[in-house]
């Protein structure tokens, strides 16, 4: 049986990698991939899911998040990870889009609806998260880990 999981991450390089592995693993079920600022800015961020996605063969929804910590001034990466947040590989662009929902609204989606708790792996910023979890506390119940 899969694992369900929903993945919130700012694909850079190092979560290219990991969201390669959930979309091709035959034991993870991805549900969702939420995006949002870190490495680099979320508009960088969505496209790299999106194209990573679609590199692989995936369908799994993509949403876009947080465009800036909740504290804090957003800082990127942008020196480590190049521009793109992914230097040194060049993808075609996306033909799809992301969700016309925002991730802490495609999170809640998900969570809700299903039968089980969900794992959240969170690889980026955790903006998304702690706006899911102030806005719609119900959800922690739907939370496995």
């Amino acid at each position: 049986m899969a694992k369900t999981i929903v993945m919130d991450c700012d694909p850079g390089i190092d979560d290219a990698a990991a969201l390669v592995c959930a979309m091709l693993d035959p034991k993870i079920d991805l549900k969702l991939v939420s995006t949002v600022a870190g490495n680099v800015s979320v508009d960088k961020t969505t496209n790299n899911a999106l194209k990573i996605a679609e590199f692989v063969g995936s369908n799994v929804p993509v949403a876009s998040g947080a465009e800036h910590p909740l504290i804090k001034p957003f800082e990127d990466a942008a020196q480590v990870h190049g521009e793109s947040g992914m230097a040194g590989y060049d993808f075609p662009a996306p033909s799809r889009h992301p969700l016309q929902q925002t991730a802490v609204q495609a999170l809640r989606e998900v969570l809700m609806a299903a039968d089980q708790p969900v794992t959240v792996v969170a690889t980026g910023a955790y903006t998304n998260i702690a706006l899911l979890l102030s806005e719609y506390s119900q959800v922690k119940g739907k939370i496995d880990r």
